[in-house]
């Protein structure tokens, strides 16, 4: 029994992972949240609006914020909204593959999505993730304006614009979960 586990332990953690459902997370001062990868801590601060301090990896909300989570989000969504905009048309205009439009949005259950009309859709939540993942669905998304499938040819145009994709996908089906822990609706 222990030699099968050992032979299949990374088929196990990986499954583990995909089954694991977030615990949404309310969130206070002291707490830890990750932008781009990296740890950040929440704090308060004298000014009139949230804040992020990417030296010191702080997110600073107003000392007198009625709610200190929804503060977060509303500024982890903002930056996301700027920063995967930007992240898309790099990507497009490096790629040669441009959809018609780039929305953010706050999926429950994908990373993205991308339509037949050519509309890429990404979850803000990425912005939590590092950025080789949040360009692996990028990426992905975009060779979708090609390939409407996940057939072959898909994976042949997701390679030849990123080799080493199978990493954040990797990294995505074992921690992915976790990044929906942030949910501006959560009233716990």
């Amino acid at each position: 029994m222990e030699e099968v586990i050992l032979q299949n332990i990374s088929w196990l953690r990986e499954t583990q992972a995909r089954t694991f459902v977030a615990t949404p997370q309310r969130l206070k001062v002291g707490d830890e949240i990750r932008i781009l990868g990296r740890s950040y801590v929440v704090c308060t601060h004298a000014g009139l609006r949230a804040e992020i301090d990417h030296v010191r990896r702080l997110v600073r909300v107003p000392e007198r914020a009625d709610d200190v989570h929804e503060q977060v989000c509303r500024t982890l969504r903002d930056l996301a909204q700027a920063y995967l905009s930007d992240r898309a048309a790099m990507w497009a205009e490096k790629t040669g593959l441009r959809p018609a439009m780039v929305a953010i949005r706050a999926q429950r259950s994908r990373w993205g999505s991308c339509s037949s009309k050519g509309n890429v859709s990404l979850n803000w939540r990425l912005i939590q993730a590092p950025e080789s993942v949040i360009d692996y669905v990028i990426v992905h998304e975009l060779a979708h304006l090609v390939h409407m499938n996940h057939g072959p040819a898909f994976w042949q145009l997701v390679a030849r614009m990123m080799p080493g994709w199978q990493a954040q996908r990797t990294w995505l089906r074992l921690h992915g979960r976790e990044l929906f822990r942030l949910d501006p609706e959560e009233k716990t």
